[in-house]
């Protein structure tokens, strides 16, 4: 191994600690023993060096692709005695490309666990390989497989409704829910929740005067890259929209107010947007938490506990469920 090589591998695997910490990359590193033991039992009558100082380091270097910080793996066929230590490209079996190719994969993880005196070193050794490259695709595109979708485009007066389902029968409910609920636009006095919703749809967009509903089965393909996001290059977040309503009025006036002066004077570090404001729920500290009215911290607790990082107060948010209302 050259001394580039070396120092390569050295930063990759800082990165790896630095990412997952001593306790998780150790939790990963166990899921290797199958695969080394297997690869020392192929090669030790012949193998000239010992096991734990010589031939565990020398297969890590070889063997294992620390490319991804977040995922190191297992990535090829691990070195025999006489091979030279190499830095090459990872050696994978192809992922799955397909939902019955991740079904058979699946199905092979399960025999393994029921019988696994049936599967030989080389055979276990291949079904890791396995898992890891399919881990690896799914990480890399939330759709790992292409998938079938209905939609449908409904035409109106004001603009246009989106509908989209996995299922027909899901997409024709939508449009059958719509119909019902515009069904007084039209001239039919029947009633249109006895209808089924194949007949509720025909009846209104063969008599509205103006409306229309085009319906199409469109492929979603993944995307052939590995995206930023499924890298874990990009920072992610999750909040929840609340009404406003379920702020006082002098709460909301506060955080109007807050909004406009310097991020350094405020009491709670929040952003307007066009129709509300975003305020985080990180825990606060006694002296900030004086400066809040109660409302506004009972919520920051509500969203807390419910694992969201913010929560996005919105004039067109809907309200919860057993949460205050206050009309103004």
């Amino acid at each position: 191994m050259t001394n580039h090589d070396a120092s390569s591998r050295a930063l990759a695997l800082g990165k790896c600690v630095d990412t997952l910490g001593t306790a998780a990359l150790r939790l990963v590193v166990v899921g290797w023993v199958d695969a080394v033991e297997a690869a020392w039992r192929a090669v030790e009558g012949e193998y000239p060096l010992s096991f734990d100082w010589d031939f565990v380091p020398r297969w890590v270097a070889d063997a294992i692709d620390w490319s991804d910080s977040g995922h190191p793996v297992v990535r090829g066929k691990p070195p025999g005695p006489t091979d030279p230590m190499t830095s090459t490209s990872p050696i994978r079996e192809d992922p799955a490309s397909g939902r019955e190719d991740h079904l058979a994969l699946l199905a092979r993880a399960r025999a393994a666990l029921v019988a696994p005196d049936t599967f030989d070193p080389p055979a276990r050794y291949a079904l890791i390989n396995a898992i890891s490259a399919s881990e690896d695709a799914i990480a890399a595109c939330p759709l790992p497989w292409p998938i079938d979708v209905h939609t449908a485009v409904i035409e109106h007066r004001h603009g246009m409704n989106i509908h989209v389902a996995a299922d027909e029968m899901v997409l024709d409910a939508e449009i059958g829910a719509y119909c019902r609920e515009y069904w007084s636009e039209i001239d039919d006095s029947r009633d249109p929740n006895a209808l089924s919703d194949a007949k509720v749809t025909s009846s209104y967009f063969e008599c509205h005067p103006s409306e229309s509903c085009a319906k199409d089965r469109v492929r979603l393909a993944p995307i052939a890259h590995k995206s930023p996001l499924a890298a874990g290059t990009i920072e992610q977040g999750r909040y929840c929209v609340l009404w406003t309503a379920h702020l006082t009025v002098h709460t909301a006036s506060c955080l109007d107010k807050w909004a406009s002066w310097p991020p350094s004077d405020r009491p709670i570090d929040i952003a307007a947007s066009v129709y509300g404001w975003f305020v985080p729920t990180r825990a606060i500290d006694d002296y900030r938490r004086a400066q809040l009215p109660q409302d506004l911290l009972r919520l920051i607790a509500f969203g807390r506990a419910r694992g969201f990082q913010f929560l996005l107060f919105d004039c067109d948010g809907s309200d919860i469920d057993g949460l205050p209302l206050h009309h103004w």
